[in-house]
C-alpha cells in the first residue's frame, strides 16, 4: 500500500481533484493481473498487453484513471522510484561471467550505439522529414536511442543465454549514455553551443563517478548487510541500496554539468552485491527476502507498462495546436513516427553489423571466433532492442518551456507504442526465422555444479559427524541420501544429454525417481488435509495452523526445486 500511494502521490496532489488512491490500486493490480495472464495464454511478450491494457483503462470511464491521465505520468517516478530497484534487480539476474566474455560488445552497443542512433534519427527527421528545429530532432532522437531494460527483461527464455545477456547488459547501462545525451540536447534547445571537450567530459565524469560510487556503496552495503539475521529487515535495507546509489552519484558534481550517472552506480553496485552475495547473504535472507523483491520487480514492471499505456491518449490532446503553430500536418506526423521507428531499427542493425565486422577483422584470436553471430542472429538482436518506458521517461522530462514539447511526447509515444506492440509481436516470427537452437548451457551446468557438489563433499559427512559425536546410524542415513542424490543427478544428466540413447538403467532410475516426487506430494496432501480437519474440529489454533503448513510447504519446495516466480 506505501508503495502505490508513494507512487502517485507525488504528482496527484497537484491536481484539484480528489482522486481515489483505492481505484487506482485495483485498476492497476486487475490490469496487471488480467495482462499477464493474457499474454502467457496468447503467447505474446507480456509488456505488449500490459501497454493495451493501460489504453483500455484510458478510454473507459473509469474516474479515478481519468484523473491520472490528467495528472500526468511524472518523469522522475520512472527515473527515480521505478529504475534504480528494477536496474538492480536486474543486474542481480544477469551473468557476470557472460557480461565479462562479451564486455567490448555490450560496452560498444551501451554507448557509441545510443549516440550513433541518436544523431541518425535526428538527422533523418531533420533532413528529409521536415523538422526543422535541430533540437527538437535530437531530442526525439535521444529519447528513442536507448533499448529499455525493463522490456528487455519479459524476453527471458525467449532467446538463449548469451543474447539475453548482452541485451540485458546493454540496456543496463545505455540509460546512462541517455541521460548525459539529454543534457547536451536540453543545452542546445536552450541556444548553447555544443562543445566536444564539454561533451566529453560529462560522459568521463558520468561514467567515473558512477563506478566509483556504485563500488562504494557495494562495499558497504555488503559489509552490512553480513551482521543482519531478520529477513524482513535484510529486505527494507537491500531495497534501499540502489536509491543510496543512485542519490549519491547524481548529487555528485565536481564541475558544473560533470556529475555522476545514477544509472551506472546502481549497476555497478548490484553487480558487486551479487557476486560477494554468497559470503555475506544468510540462507534465510535468501529464501526469505528474494522472492520479495521478484513481487516487487513484478509488480513495479506491470505497472510501468500499464502506467504507459494509460498516458498514451494524453499525449494526443495537445499536439494539434502545435501542428498549427508550426504548420506540420497530421499525415506527416504519423509518418514521422513510422520513419523514426524504422530509423531506429535500421541504426540498429547496421551498427552491429559493421562493428561485428571490424572486430572480425581486427581480432582474430580463438575467443573472437567462438563469440561470433550469425547475420540471423544479428537480425534477432536488432529486433530485440525494444524501446519503452525509459524513452517515454526522456520526453516527458523535457522542460515546457522547449518548444514542441507536446511534438516531441506525441512522436516518441507513438514510436514507444510502434516498437512494443508491432516490434514486439514480430519477434517471435523473427526469433522461429532465425532458427536458433535451444540453449541448454546454464541446465547443464546447474547438473553438473550440484553432481561436483555432492562428490566433493561426500567424504565430509563422516569426519563432520565424527567431530561432533553424531551416532553412526544418522551418518549412515546423510550419506545414503547424499549417494541417492548423486545417482540421481548423473542419470538425469544421461537422459538429457542422451536424449533417447540414454542407458535404459538411467532412464528407469529417473522414472523412479519421477514416481517418488509424485508419491512424497500426495503425501503431503494427505498431511494438509489432516492438518486441515484438526483446525476445523478446534483442535488446533489458526496460528498452529499456519506455523506446521509452512513446515509443509518447505517440505514441498524440496520436493519440487526451485520454481520460477517471474
Amino acid at each position: 500500500m506505501l508503495f502505490w500511494r508513494c507512487l502517485f502521490l507525488f504528482n496527484l496532489q497537484h491536481t484539484s481533484r480528489n482522486i481515489t488512491v483505492l481505484e487506482v490500486i485495483i485498476a492497476l493490480s486487475l490490469a496487471i493481473l488480467l495482462g499477464n495472464i493474457l499474454a502467457h495464454k496468447i503467447r505474446i511478450t507480456p509488456a505488449i498487453m500490459l501497454i493495451f491494457m493501460g489504453l483500455v483503462l484510458a478510454l473507459i470511464p473509469v474516474h479515478a484513471m481519468h484523473e491520472v491521465r490528467e495528472a500526468g505520468l511524472p518523469p522522475h517516478v520512472i527515473l527515480e522510484i521505478f529504475l534504480p530497484v528494477m536496474l538492480f534487480w536486474e543486474t542481480r539476474n544477469t551473468s557476470w561471467r557472460e557480461v565479462r566474455t562479451r564486455l567490448r560488445g555490450i560496452l560498444l552497443s551501451g554507448t557509441v550505439l545510443v549516440i550513433f542512433t541518436a544523431f541518425v534519427i535526428a538527422w533523418v527527421l531533420h533532413t528529409f522529414m521536415g523538422i526543422y528545429l535541430w533540437h527538437v530532432a535530437l531530442i526525439i532522437g535521444v529519447a528513442l536511442a536507448p533499448t529499455d531494460a525493463v522490456a528487455v527483461a519479459t524476453l527471458n527464455g525467449k532467446l538463449p543465454k548469451a543474447s539475453i545477456t548482452t541485451l540485458k547488459a546493454e540496456a543496463l547501462i545505455n540509460d546512462g549514455t541517455t541521460l548525459v545525451l539529454f543534457a547536451l540536447a536540453l543545452q542546445l534547445a536552450g541556444g548553447h553551443e555544443l562543445a566536444l571537450g564539454n561533451a566529453s567530459g560529462m560522459f568521463f565524469f558520468s561514467f567515473l563517478i558512477g563506478s566509483l560510487v556504485g563500488l562504494a556503496v557495494g562495499w558497504g552495503a555488503n559489509k552490512l548487510r553480513a551482521h543482519i539475521g531478520n529477513p524482513m529487515n535484510f529486505s527494507v535495507f537491500m531495497f534501499t541500496v540502489p536509491f543510496i546509489a543512485f542519490f549519491l552519484s547524481e548529487e555528485i558534481e565536481p564541475f558544473e554539468g560533470m556529475k555522476g550517472s545514477g544509472v551506472v552506480a546502481v549497476v555497478v553496485a548490484a553487480f558487486y552485491l551479487t557476486y560477494r552475495g554468497p559470503d555475506t547473504i544468510k540462507p534465510q535472507n535468501r529464501f526469505y527476502g528474494l522472492p520479495i523483491w521478484s513481487f516487487v520487480s513484478y509488480i513495479m514492471n506491470g505497472a510501468l507498462f500499464v502506467l504507459v499505456g494509460v498516458q498514451l491518449p494524453s499525449a494526443t490532446a495537445p499536439v494539434d495546436d502545435v501542428l498549427r503553430e508550426y504548420n506540420y500536418a497530421w499525415a506527416l506526423t504519423f509518418a514521422v513516427i513510422v520513419v523514426a521507428w524504422l530509423v531506429s531499427i535500421a541504426a540498429r542493425f547496421i551498427f552491429l553489423h559493421v562493428t561485428i565486422g571490424i572486430m572480425r577483422a581486427l581480432d582474430r584470436s580463438e575467443k573472437q571466433k567462438q563469440l561470433r553471430t550469425t547475420f540471423r542472429g544479428r537480425v534477432v538482436s536488432t529486433f530485440a532492442g525494444l524501446r519503452g518506458g525509459v524513452s517515454l521517461a526522456v520526453a516527458l522530462s523535457v522542460p515546457t518551456d522547449v518548444p514542441a514539447r507536446d511534438f516531441i511526447i506525441f512522436i516518441v509515444a507513438g514510436v514507444v507504442l510502434l516498437s512494443m506492440v508491432v516490434q514486439g509481436m514480430l519477434l517471435p516470427l523473427v526469433i522461429r526465422w532465425a532458427k536458433i537452437p535451444v540453449d541448454t548451457t546454464e541446465e547443464d551446468e546447474i547438473n553438473e555444479a550440484v553432481r561436483t557438489i555432492i562428490a566433493e563433499s561426500f567424504d565430509s559427512v563422516a569426519e563432520i559427524g565424527q567431530e561432533i559425536g553424531a551416532p553412526q546410524w544418522i551418518i549412515d542415513r546423510i550419506a545414503d541420501e547424499q549417494m541417492y542424490n548423486a545417482s540421481m543427478y548423473r542419470n538425469l544428466h544421461a537422459v538429457r544429454k542422451h536424449g533417447a540413447n540414454a542407458p535404459e538403467e538411467a532412464r528407469r532410475i529417473i522414472e523412479a525417481g519421477d514416481l517418488e516426487k509424485e508419491l512424497r506430494l500426495r503425501h503431503l496432501e494427505k498431511q494438509r488435509s489432516v492438518l486441515k480437519r484438526l483446525r476445523n474440529e478446534r483442535i488446533i489454533d489458526t496460528n498452529v495452523l499456519h506455523a506446521i503448513q509452512e513446515i509443509l510447504d518447505i517440505e514441498e519446495a524440496r520436493v519440487l526445486g526451485p520454481v520460477e516466480l517471474e
